[in-house]
């Protein structure tokens, strides 16, 4: 539990550091991967994934105004999320281009 504050206290202070601006913040656990997307003034975040063939999750805004997900490790998934209903891809350091014309971010562990 004291780590898990301790990288809290770490992400808030790189938020508080880079400004009102969309981020994105992958962290590796053990048996999953947790995904933090800051978008100021959303009311509704969702994220999809091809873990589970693109099924919509709801995330949950945490206490620092992230809105976070854990989706379950695996090798590589390709993921993007739903903002206030709009498609919103962030800015990852991997990317494709769907069937749809549209680009997904890859997960690479």
């Amino acid at each position: 539990m004291r780590y898990e504050k301790m990288v809290l206290i770490a992400v808030a202070i790189f938020i508080g550091l880079s400004g009102c601006a969309s981020r994105h913040y992958i962290r590796n656990g053990f048996d999953s991967v947790k995904l933090y997307l800051r978008v100021p003034g959303a009311s509704i975040v969702q994220f999809a994934s091809s873990v589970d063939h693109y099924q919509v999750h709801d995330t949950q805004k945490n206490g620092l105004g992230l809105w976070e997900i854990s989706v379950p490790r695996h090798r590589e998934f390709k993921y993007f999320y739903i903002v206030d209903g709009s498609v919103y891809l962030p800015d990852c350091r991997f990317k494709e281009r769907d069937d749809f014309g549209k680009q997904n971010c890859i997960y690479l562990p």
